[in-house]
């Protein structure tokens, strides 16, 4: 199973989680790290930790800006550990569409299976297409 870390400010990775346990149902293997309170390097070691525990895992982070702390964390983990995908701008389908390809994608191709989910997901609103 390909791990997932959801990173954030504020509480928006928890509620990402609970939310698409709502939708999806019960899962595992996705950890929810909010930026609240941690330094940049304390950030960057909770992130770090979770990567080595999952012990030769593979796993895609997921951060909610590009630009912002929690991404500064993530880039710095990419330059550590170039084979750990990072994808910026988390949104409920991205993290839906990680839980339905993360075992049937193959890794080299999930992260952008994700972003066009992500992007494809962004529209405005028509009622004669809903």
């Amino acid at each position: 199973m390909v791990a997932g870390i959801i990173v954030t400010h504020g509480r928006l990775a928890e509620e990402l989680v609970e939310t698409a346990k709502r939708v999806y149902g019960d899962f595992s293997g996705c950890h929810a790290v909010t930026n609240e309170g941690k330094s940049p390097p304390a950030l960057h070691e909770e992130i770090n930790s979770i990567v080595r525990s999952l012990e030769g895992e593979r796993c895609v982070v997921f951060v909610d800006f590009l630009g912002g702390s929690c991404c500064h964390a993530c880039t710095r983990l990419k330059i550590e550990r170039p084979d750990v995908p990072v994808v910026a701008g988390v949104n409920l389908p991205m993290l839906l569409a990680f839980l339905n390809k993360r075992d049937t994608v193959p890794f080299e191709r999930l992260p952008g299976e994700i972003i066009d989910r992500g992007l494809d997901s962004i529209q405005l609103v028509d009622p004669e297409r809903v």
